[in-house]
């Protein structure tokens, strides 16, 4: 229950303090690469998988609590029920595309943000659909958390 209290309120900070900070763009960061997989309407989170080194926790989200919106120039939004906040920047590498593999890194402005995750979240990316996609991360830690593995599952609306 404690590992449960603890990665709600991670994920509350993701959200309620997104988009305190003001980012900009830095030259040596990566651009956006195949933007067309990702661009495109809201990515809902239906699913959240964590893996602590006490305890596995799977999250059925409720439609519109959390979802991110990618833009091609590299924008990234957190968006919470209707309101959405600048995150960061977003970059994606296609590995296979017979596969549907490639790493997504999204590079956090937001220092509320960075004080949990720290300044990049990077992950495997499994695009199963046009419209489904799971982002796995995986870390010892992950950021300033006990989170060695992140799993989300997010459907395109």
């Amino acid at each position: 229950m404690k590992k449960l209290l603890t990665f709600s309120l991670l994920l509350t900070v993701l959200l309620g303090n997104s988009g305190a900070g003001c980012g900009s763009k830095k030259g040596d960061d990566p651009q956006p690469q195949d933007v067309k997989l990702l661009v495109g309407g809201l990515w809902e989170v239906t699913r959240t998988y964590t893996v602590t080194p006490s305890d596995k926790v799977t999250l059925q989200m409720k439609k519109g609590a959390l979802g991110l919106k990618f833009y091609a120039d590299g924008k990234l939004e957190s968006c919470s029920f209707g309101t959405c906040k600048v995150m960061g920047r977003w970059s994606f590498l296609l590995q296979s595309q017979g596969a549907g593999t490639g790493t997504l890194t999204v590079y956090i402005d937001n220092p509320d943000t960075q004080a949990v995750y720290e300044k990049k979240l990077e992950g495997a990316l499994d695009i199963s659909t046009d419209n489904l996609i799971r982002w796995i991360i995986k870390g010892n830690p992950i950021g300033n958390t006990d989170a060695t593995e992140m799993q989300w599952t997010l459907e395109r609306s």
